[in-house]
């Protein structure tokens, strides 16, 4: 028993993150959970648990950005096999990097999009468990696309990330801002309306091409069947 105790203390250490279990009550979590609600759409994940997650030296490494405006909380979906990596050295973007948006980092405020990017692993009572990330990204000046452009390496000159707008998207009336570490991240609650946009893509997808603009700030694990 205490061999088991102390090998999985050696992973969480591993794991070069700090992790809080989110209780029911907290504000946080009613967000996140009214967040997962609205933008779901048809699915059979149910979601288990949510930690807020402090990378360790993460702080440090995206300082130099912690001035820009325009905050989101916005999804990401991954191989859970992916999923001690990413905790380890945080969201990356890789050579082989590519894309309708180009080589960044993806990431989308409708959970239905992100979701299917995940795979799991089966757990214990037959079901797959899966991983997902809520990430704050620094998005500051957004370029607008509404068409395919798998070139980018970089925001366009004047701005800071690039939002593929599409057709539907969670209703920004309802947006709301939570508090993070004394920054205002906007953190959509509404309800996924059509946009009225004629655009090649159907759900919005933020792009931020330099791994400092982004936080993972929280990890969220689902049971699907």
């Amino acid at each position: 028993m205490y061999a088991f105790y102390f090998q999985a203390d050696i992973y969480y250490e591993e794991l070069k993150s700090d992790l809080m279990l989110l209780k029911d009550g907290d504000e946080e979590l009613k967000m996140i959970e009214k967040y997962l609600e609205m933008t779901k759409g048809p699915t059979t994940m149910t979601l288990e648990n949510v930690w807020s997650c402090n990378r360790h030296g993460e702080a440090d490494h995206v300082e130099e950005f912690d001035i820009m405006e325009n905050r989101k909380l916005l999804w990401h979906g991954t191989n859970v096999a992916v999923v001690a990596a990413i905790l380890q050295s945080g969201l990356r973007i890789m050579p082989h990097s590519g894309g309708r948006v180009g080589a960044g980092i993806y990431l989308a405020d409708q959970h239905n999009k992100s979701a299917g990017y995940v795979a799991g692993t089966k757990a214990s009572d037959g079901r797959n468990s899966i991983i997902m990330f809520l990430v704050e990204a620094a998005l500051g000046r957004e370029k607008t696309i509404l068409m395919d452009d798998w070139g980018l390496k970089k925001a366009p000159r004047g701005f800071d990330s690039v939002v593929a707008r599409g057709t539907v998207e969670p209703d920004p009336k309802d947006d709301v801002v939570m508090d993070l570490d004394g920054l205002d991240v906007t953190v959509p609650q509404g309800k996924e309306i059509k946009t009225r946009r004629k655009s090649a893509f159907v759900n919005n997808e933020f792009l931020v091409y330099n791994e400092k603009q982004h936080r993972i700030r929280f990890v969220l694990r689902f049971k699907d069947k």
